[in-house]
């Protein structure tokens, strides 16, 4: 008989990381016609708290969060942890205060498409993510999303800039 301890760590890895993907598809199918208008509040509410847990990690294992290069880098150790090895990243370095995060494989993405065949709900969800975790580990920095593979673009860009070289005005999709 096979336990546990036979299944190799790489193995349950990609499996736990694969289910917990499929979780926000499951979710919405479950709730959003019950909860109705708020089901997408409510939703952002909880991705806006999952990026908070990045700084704990960063924390944890005192990743670097000074730069704007060091948040790219950070992100994406942060999300490939969250999200599975299915996330696939790279950093183009503009200069000390903007870096740009390339998502090129994203593992919501693949999951939407097997159950829903459509990914235009997903977008969101990873801005609320994406912009509480870089704001959480540098309250100093946001970020802002180039481009989004869930909207129709061959990759996702995500600028990371320090907020004071922003023009004075809200985010789309972030609660202050």
């Amino acid at each position: 008989m096979v336990d546990e301890a036979d299944i190799p760590d790489d193995r349950k890895w990609l499996i736990a990381s694969r289910l917990a993907s499929r979780l926000p598809v499951m979710y919405d199918i479950a709730f959003r016609k019950k909860v109705g208008e708020t089901y997408d509040e409510i939703e952002q509410d909880i991705w806006i708290e999952t990026g908070k847990e990045a700084k704990s990690v960063a924390d944890a294992f005192k990743l670097p969060v000074k730069t704007a290069q060091d948040l790219a880098t950070t992100y994406q150790t942060i999300s490939t942890i969250f999200f599975s090895p299915d996330y696939s990243t790279s950093h183009i370095r503009l200069e000390e205060d903007k870096s740009v995060v390339r998502v090129s494989k994203c593992p919501f993405i693949f999951r939407e498409l097997e159950m829903r065949g459509h990914t235009e709900l997903l977008f969101s969800k990873c801005l609320a993510f994406s912009i509480s975790a870089i704001e959480t580990l540098n309250p100093e920095y946001t970020l802002r999303f180039v481009r989004s593979m869930c909207m129709g673009d061959k990759a996702c860009e995500l600028k990371i800039v320090r907020k004071e070289t922003l023009p004075d005005e809200k985010p789309p999709g972030q609660k202050k």
